[in-house]
């Protein structure tokens, strides 16, 4: 190979250097995308360093979802302009994505922290725990409505988090007020509820007090078996029942085999 030759790369060469096969260098210059620097009368093709230079801002631009004859048209016509307009555009749908993938993360994050937390709980016990305050975005009252209610609540909650990015993967909660397990009125619940980002406007919250509370646990339909034994809990340690009790899945059907092996956690708001 001559001195000047020695200066470019082969096309085996420069096709390592991108990380391509061949191939798509043979595509790109059919194309009049990408053509080799120098054509020999045997058929040998060369390519320059500064051409890789080109070849990274098509792969990125490929990356960005933008078509090949785009990317050859904006590197005919070569204006910085048009440079400018376009890499701010797909800056701007590397943030959306970014946000939208951080989201995922957080769900993901959730998901993780409630099958780690199943595993390592004995759903036959009872307990007393301090808790902190926790803000939850909140249905409309829904105490006394029909069932078909819930129809129309669910979906309501449900999609204004997932319109407004707040959904973190928490299953939706229910809480009830003590009027209601005094009554034995188990699935007369006052509110729906869902765990989300804090600071967010324009949305019904409840604050759950800090505070002691009788943890325990329900599976699947035994609800009125469950809050027995926690408020026998309770009475037995001389305490008395607060204003509320807040439920929420921990094992639900993305977890269980069918809702008859679900986990519900039921926290008994107990009176300071």
């Amino acid at each position: 190979m001559s001195e000047e030759l020695g200066k470019y790369f082969t096309t085996g060469e420069f096709a390592n250097l991108c990380r391509v096969k061949k191939q798509t260098l043979f595509h790109y210059d059919e194309i009049g995308l990408l053509s080799p620097k120098i054509k020999k009368e045997n058929g040998y093709r060369y390519y320059s360093y500064e051409q890789f230079e080109v070849f990274q801002v098509i792969s990125l631009f490929k990356e960005f979802g933008v078509p090949l004859k785009e990317i050859k048209t904006l590197l005919t016509d070569k204006k910085p302009r048009n440079m400018i307009t376009l890499l701010k555009e797909k800056s701007f749908e590397i943030e959306e994505k970014i946000r939208s993938l951080n989201h995922l993360q957080a769900i993901i994050q959730t998901r993780l922290q409630l099958a780690k937390y199943a595993l390592k709980t004995d759903f036959s016990s009872i307990s007393l725990e301090y808790l902190d305050e926790e803000t939850f975005m909140i249905s409309e009252n829904i105490l006394e409505e029909a069932e078909q209610k819930y129809t129309t609540v669910i979906p309501e909650l449900i999609h204004y988090v997932q319109l407004h990015q707040l959904d973190r993967g928490y299953p939706i909660g229910a809480l009830l007020a003590r009027d209601q397990i005094q009554k034995k009125e188990f699935y007369n619940y006052k509110h729906l509820y869902v765990k989300v980002p804090e600071g967010i406007e324009n949305i019904h919250y409840h604050t759950r007090p800090q505070g002691l509370y009788a943890m325990g646990y329900q599976k699947g339909a035994e609800t009125e078996h469950a809050y027995n034994r926690i408020i026998q809990f309770a009475e037995e340690k001389g305490l008395k029942i607060g204003e509320y009790a807040y439920e929420e899945y921990v094992i639900d059907e993305v977890m269980a085999d069918g809702i008859e092996n679900s986990i519900t956690r039921i926290q008994l708001q107990i009176q300071s």
